[in-house]
């Protein structure tokens, strides 16, 4: 990994490159717990955590060690191996605005996540099952388009299932018809990611949200069919997995960590953050003038 100062100048030089190729999805960094093998580049199941990474926060890194973790439990029929993460960032964005950290620094910061992922998959060798992974850009701002211009690249091997790491948040907005008016009825355009594909749905008890009951009725509604007039197929919700959320990074926000940053509250950040992470917003500022929440 470069040097911190050098790390944005690498990020911006990855994100120009690609901007400038006609591709909808490149993979930029790769880390690796151990030497890749063979089976590295053809995995079953590609757990992909989709984010704007404004900053990572300890809440992304729960998503990623839960899926983990299921993977190495009884529920590894459901996530076959051999297993590989990619951490997605979109630069077309369909809701959320450069601002405040700039794109090379979000990528800078997620180079520095992956790295930190790969330090707990070391520590914690017989909880979670060692993956390479990837950071990656594209340029769709949907779910079903972003799992489309991966498997046109071709970047993986094989067929396999992409699984999305998201919050209950993300998961809603999936399943907003408002999306897809191009499309008769709109949540039709889900039809080819779900023909194939799958989600990992972390429930978030937040008092916007409600608690974790409220939140599963979410699905409930999918599965029992009251989503059909928009196109939602029913089982749909058998390729969805709810899941509660982990006592790590609960409660925890990137927009919180921008505000701990806007007010120098450093050791709050650190601590809503990875080990590589928080020292990186402490000295290169991203946030200083900003704390817009989004």
């Amino acid at each position: 990994m470069a040097p911190r100062g050098q790390l944005l100048a690498v990020a911006k030089q990855s994100i120009d490159e690609f901007l400038s190729s006609s591709t909808g999805f490149r993979v930029v960094h790769s880390v690796s717990p151990n030497q890749p093998s063979a089976a590295s580049g053809r995995p079953r199941t590609l757990f992909i955590l989709d984010s704007s990474f404004n900053p990572p926060s300890i809440a992304h890194l729960s998503l990623v060690t839960s899926a983990l973790r299921a993977a190495a439990s009884a529920q590894k029929q459901r996530y076959p191996g051999p297993h590989r993460l990619l951490l997605l960032f979109s630069v077309h964005n369909a809701d959320k605005s450069p601002a405040p950290a700039t794109f090379e620094q979000r990528l800078a910061m997620m180079m520095l996540f992956a790295e930190d992922i790969v330090t707990r998959m070391q520590a914690a060798r017989n909880k979670l099952p060692e993956a390479d992974i990837d950071v990656g850009l594209t340029t769709k701002p949907y779910y079903n388009d972003k799992s489309t211009a991966i498997e046109m690249d071709g970047v993986y091997e094989g067929t396999p299932e992409h699984v999305h790491l998201v919050g209950y948040d993300t998961f809603v907005r999936i399943f907003e018809p408002k999306y897809y008016a191009m499309h008769s009825p709109p949540l039709s355009a889900l039809a080819s990611y779900f023909n194939r594909h799958g989600l990992r749905v972390t429930l978030r008890p937040e008092e916007k949200w409600g608690g974790n009951e409220e939140q599963a009725k979410f699905w409930e509604k999918l599965r029992d069919g009251d989503m059909e007039g928009d196109g939602g197929k029913s089982e749909w919700a058998d390729k969805i997995e709810v899941v509660e959320s982990d006592a790590e990074g609960v409660g925890v926000s990137s927009t919180q960590v921008r505000e701990a940053a806007e007010h120098a509250q450093w050791d709050k950040v650190r601590r809503m953050c990875t080990e590589s992470v928080g020292p990186w917003v402490h000295e290169m500022k991203p946030y200083e003038a900003d704390v817009t929440a989004f």
